[in-house]
C-alpha cells in the first residue's frame, strides 16, 4: 500500500487546525452585567440554583418569588436596587436580601457573588 504524501498531510493539517484551535477555545469571558431595565422584566419560572441547591424559581411580577427545591417550598421577595437585583428568601436567606449584580453567560443568568467570587444564584429558562 502507497503512503499518502507528506504534502498532503502538511495541507489537510493546515486547513483543519485552524478550526480545531476555534473549536477549542474558551467561551468569551466577556460578560455584561444586565441592566435595570433588564431585570425588571425577569418573569416566569426558571431552573434554578441557589449557593449550589437546584430549584425551580416562579418569579412574579407582583415582586414575590416561589422556589420549590424537591419537597421543600421557600418563598421570597425580589426588587431591583440600581443595577443590582436584589432577592429575599424566608429559609435560604432567613429573610434577609442578598443582592448583587447579574450577568448573562450563555443560557445562564449568573450573580449575587459572594465575596470569593462565586455566583449564589444561577438562573435559566
Amino acid at each position: 500500500m502507497k503512503k499518502p504524501s507528506s504534502a498532503i498531510f502538511r495541507a489537510f493539517y493546515a486547513l483543519l487546525l485552524p478550526v480545531l484551535l476555534l473549536a477549542w477555545q474558551p467561551q468569551a469571558a466577556v460578560a455584561r452585567p444586565l441592566s435595570a431595565a433588564e431585570l425588571k422584566q425577569l418573569r416566569g419560572v426558571y431552573q434554578a440554583t441557589w449557593k449550589g441547591r437546584k430549584a425551580r424559581v416562579e418569579v412574579r411580577r407582583d415582586g414575590t418569588l416561589l422556589a420549590r427545591s424537591g419537597t421543600k417550598v421557600d418563598i421570597g421577595r425580589w426588587q431591583v436596587r440600581g443595577n443590582e437585583l436584589c432577592v429575599s428568601f424566608r429559609v435560604w436567606t432567613r429573610g434577609k436580601f442578598k443582592c448583587g449584580k447579574v450577568e448573562r453567560q450563555g443560557r445562564w443568568l449568573v450573580g449575587l457573588r459572594k465575596k470569593d467570587g462565586t455566583p449564589r444564584l444561577k438562573l435559566r429558562r
